[in-house]
């Protein structure tokens, strides 16, 4: 209608919730139009009508009636009968009574407890009290719904309360209102009726009153509180409890929860998960890594220079032959086998792991001598009748290497792991079934060296034990945008003089007295040390490491590689392990092997100084190679000689082509740093970039130089 303001229909849940309508009296165009004011309302409804008390019958014997419209002044309907039936069929039943002269009717519908008294002709009116009705109806559903879950709910707590493990009391002005079997075998009570009337406070300590008290206010004011108090049992012992406080209400009563939680699960299932992680599934030995833990706080710990150590290495030589010739299946077992053998001997040791995948450590302190372990770890194992090969020709092989520290002597774990892989490394090389001890005074494996490499030798074992090398980065800079920053990691030996001496010095003797495994070991424990904590600061740095041949055929190096990643929270994706070609070609087997449990770690492989020949080219589709550096042949004369330049863009396309990432090192000059953008190499690495430094500070310094 002009001039009035539009109306807001505000739909009340129609589709799900429509009005169920029972109108009676009315004629049934009457009735129409009280629902379809409702319709224009925006609430769906059902109508129903009832003109004669049979039809009335009808509608109350077929179903619910929970909202009703009274016509009071319909002849053959007495408005007072119509009631009765209606209350008597659902007390709960909303009346809303119509008429014409609301006067007459006004005091009936007060005494009969009628919910509205509205004009006939007022559909809009009627339609708006149904609604409220309608809204009044589910309301009361809804809340006895939330009583009968709310009684539900209170049941199943009380359930819980009563058979938690936890001890449970709830206290009203310091006083219990309800306590649990749990609370009360605490505290040493048989019966709840032990603590009627005994106040909580009577079972604090006196010292820890005061702060209990503080406690309950604080819960007032705050809601939750932990706290640790000292409590006193029923027959006066004291005892720490840590009580968690909140609200709460019992029989809608205020009061506080007081919960001292039940350790006992969680210490057993704690000490059953540091099993199942720290124990070998195999052997039931200690793992690699829960071993290494163990050593390192056994010599960390303040007590380490007191008392000696000594640590037995024994190795599976021909493992890999065993379980060729056998199968995986019984040279697995021949495994469990050996470790019995061993636990059956070494009754005395501190600890036995299982080191690697053939590889066993047993810890003996100074009362037992390991000397003699070894021998008769040996003895044992070459007597013992395996069941598991007993049809197999092959017999296991060992080799056991012997190592201890001495009293006073100031040894890291990483030292012993090294030594004592040196010793068997050594009993490896004389022959099948040898111990060897290894100490300070029986360095053991120069005898055969000149004197001047035995010297060398010497300098390596102290850099070895006294961290006397140090690392050296070379950056590897992008041609193609990548944005991580990646570098060449190399070796430097500090002398007696403190100058650094290079790798051509001292890796030969090295490898003469069988120590590159370990200097290996120690470039990549602290490559990766160092490359952790640039990642924590937030850069993307990627560490090319070198393997020597020795790292290669080291079986337990992946092993090593995997504690340091380990140990120092890093990721193998972040590293990059680079293997010379002719190591690659002498070591083929043991470097797929190295390569595949590598990549399970996500680290990429490169072969460093590729020469482009076939057998070179055979070796990259035998092994799953990222990365191609190549030699630095290809250097000698690029700036020059167009024959050169046509050479290596050959070789790079061809590379890129298969799906290699191409590195052309040893660049020198400009002009060859030119040609190689203009081939697309990936990566140039080089001194006229920057000489290997001390510290990772290239980019800053070195970027003009690129552009």
């Amino acid at each position: 209608m002009a001039g009035q303001p539009e109306r807001a229909v505000q739909p009340l849940e129609v589709a799900g919730n429509p009005v169920e309508m029972l109108v009676i009296g009315c004629a049934l165009g009457v009735a129409d139009g009280f629902a379809n004011a409702l319709r224009n309302q925006g609430q769906a409804a059902h109508l129903k009508t009832a003109e004669t008390l049979e039809s009335l019958e009808q509608q109350l014997t077929s179903g619910h009636c929970g909202l009703v419209v009274l016509n009071a002044e319909a002849a053959d309907l007495p408005a007072l009968q119509i009631v009765t039936k209606i209350r008597a069929n659902n007390p709960q039943a909303s009346i809303l009574l119509v008429g014409k002269n609301l006067a007459a009717h006004k005091l009936f519908a007060i005494d009969h407890g009628l919910q509205d008294l509205i004009d006939i002709d007022d559909d809009e009116h009627i339609a708006l009290a149904v609604r409220r009705e309608h809204q009044t109806h589910m309301l009361r559903r809804d809340v006895r719904r939330l009583q009968r879950q709310l009684l539900e709910a209170e049941e199943r707590s009380n359930l819980l309360v009563q058979s938690s493990r936890d001890a449970i009391a709830y206290i009203h002005d310091g006083m219990y209102l309800n306590i649990n079997q749990a609370y009360l075998d605490m505290f040493g009570y048989e019966s709840a009726d032990e603590l009627d009337g005994l106040p909580i406070m009577d079972m604090i300590d006196a010292e820890s009153r005061g702060n209990f008290k503080m406690a309950l206010r604080k819960v007032s004011e705050t809601g939750k509180h932990t706290e640790e108090f000292r409590c006193v049992t029923s027959d006066g012992q004291s005892f720490n409890a840590r009580m968690e406080f909140s609200p709460a209400t019992i029989d809608g009563e205020k009061c506080t929860q007081v919960m001292i939680r039940d350790q006992s699960q969680n210490l057993a299932l704690q000490k059953r998960i540091e099993e199942l992680t720290s124990k070998d599934a195999q052997t039931g030995f200690f793992n690699r890594q829960a071993f290494m833990e163990r050593l390192e706080a056994m010599m960390g710990g303040p007590e380490a220079t007191e008392t000696g150590h000594a640590l037995v290495q024994l190795s599976i030589t021909n493992y890999a032959e065993m379980r060729e010739t056998c199968g995986f299946g019984c040279a697995e077992q021949m495994l469990t086998e050996v470790a019995n053998v061993l636990a059956a001997t070494a009754t005395r040791a501190h600890t036995l792991a299982r080191f690697g995948d053939h590889d066993f450590m047993i810890l003996c302190d100074d009362e037992e001598p390991a000397l003699e372990v070894a021998e008769r770890c040996l003895h044992n194992l070459r007597g013992h009748a395996f069941k598991s090969i007993q049809d197999s020709p092959a017999k296991p092989a060992y080799a056991i290497g012997v190592t201890r520290t001495e009293k006073g002597a100031d040894m890291s774990a990483h030292e012993l792991i090294n030594r004592s892989c040196r010793a068997t490394g050594i009993a490896r090389s004389e022959g099948e079934n040898r111990v060897v001890f290894y100490n300070e005074q029986m360095p053991g494996d120069t005898k055969h060296l000149a004197e001047a490499d035995a010297a060398v030798v010497k300098m390596i074992d102290n850099a070895l034990a006294n961290d006397g090398f140090r690392l050296k980065y070379q950056p590897i800079v992008s041609l193609q945008g990548d944005t991580r920053e990646n570098y060449s990691v190399y070796l430097r030996m500090i002398d007696q003089q403190g100058q650094e001496l290079v790798p051509d010095v001292f890796l030969s003797p090295a490898s003469d007295a069988s120590r590159l495994a370990e200097i290996d070991r120690w470039v990549v424990r602290n490559a990766i040390r160092e490359l952790a904590s640039h990642r924590r600061d937030g850069k993307k740095i990627i560490f090319y490491i070198i393997l020597s041949r020795a790292g290669i055929e080291d079986d337990s190096m992946l092993l090593w590689i995997c504690d340091c990643l380990r140990e120092f929270r890093a990721k193998g994706s972040w590293l990059v392990f680079q293997f010379r070609e002719s190591d690659l070609r002498n070591a083929l087997q043991p470097a797929k092997e190295l390569i595949v449990g590598l990549k399970k770690i996500n680290c990429r492989i490169a072969i460093n100084s590729y020469t482009d020949t076939d057998s070179t080219d055979a070796l990259l589709k035998h092994l799953d190679i990222d990365v191609v550096k190549l030699s630095p042949e290809f250097m000698r004369g690029l700036a020059t000689e167009a024959q050169r330049q046509d050479h290596m863009n050959t070789v790079n396309r061809k590379l890129q082509d298969a799906g290699y990432k191409t590195i052309a090192s040893s660049v020198e000059d400009a002009g060859s740093l030119a040609i190689l953008w203009n081939i697309g190499v990936n990566y140039i690495q080089g001194y006229f970039l920057q000489e290997p430094s001390s510290t990772i500070t290239f980019e800053a310094e070195h970027e003009e130089q690129l552009r």
